[in-house]
């Protein structure tokens, strides 16, 4: 197997995943939650439809046959139309619409960002040291981040100064994130 076919194999698994995980349980959501789960579904499929045709040239001519024509207008659409954004605010909507559950958002939330760096990688076809190492800081504060938001989402309201210090503790590493992913200009 090639690497871009591993690299779209890994982001299929990682959609499927993401999808099947925001939407469990199925029947513990509110309203809405199948048309978020079909939404999630078909911006998921034209994704990887979109990743799978990549920069790949479908005819040539305004005298093609119109199979052809159609092919290159709909290869077309699947580049332009930012399908994995969609997805993955189908699948945030999929998660708001079931109960609170910390520590399922924050699975969800470390999986889209595999997803998203797992598309990167299918998108570009470079390797993983070379595309996400200078974005490891960044990366690990967002892991961070998202864990201490975990932690104080799950602690009850009138936790006292244990919870009040996780909270201070958060915002220190939020604005260390932000400091981290600002650019520095070298002179």
């Amino acid at each position: 197997m090639s690497g871009r076919a591993r690299a779209l194999a890994a982001v299929a698994l990682l959609t499927a995943a993401t999808i099947a995980w925001a939407a469990a349980p199925l029947s513990g959501g509110s309203a809405g939650t199948l048309i978020a789960l079909v939404a999630a579904v078909g911006c998921g499929t034209a994704s990887l439809a979109g990743l799978a045709v990549g920069d790949a040239q479908i005819g040539s001519g305004a005298f093609d046959p119109v199979l052809v024509r159609l092919a290159a207008e709909a290869a077309h659409v699947l580049r332009v139309v930012p399908w994995s954004q969609a997805m993955i605010v189908a699948v945030l909507v999929l998660e708001v619409l079931h109960p609170a559950r910390p520590w399922h958002t924050g699975v969800l939330g470390v999986a889209l960002l595999a997803l998203v760096l797992a598309a990167h990688l299918a998108e570009t076809g470079s390797g993983p040291r070379a595309a996400l190492g200078p974005q490891a800081p960044v990366l690990a504060a967002g892991v961070g981040l998202t864990a201490l938001a975990v932690a104080a989402v799950a602690l009850p309201l009138p936790a006292g100064p244990a919870a009040t210090a996780l909270r201070v503790l958060a915002v220190a590493a939020a604005v260390l994130a932000g400091a981290l992913a600002l650019p520095v200009r070298h002179p």
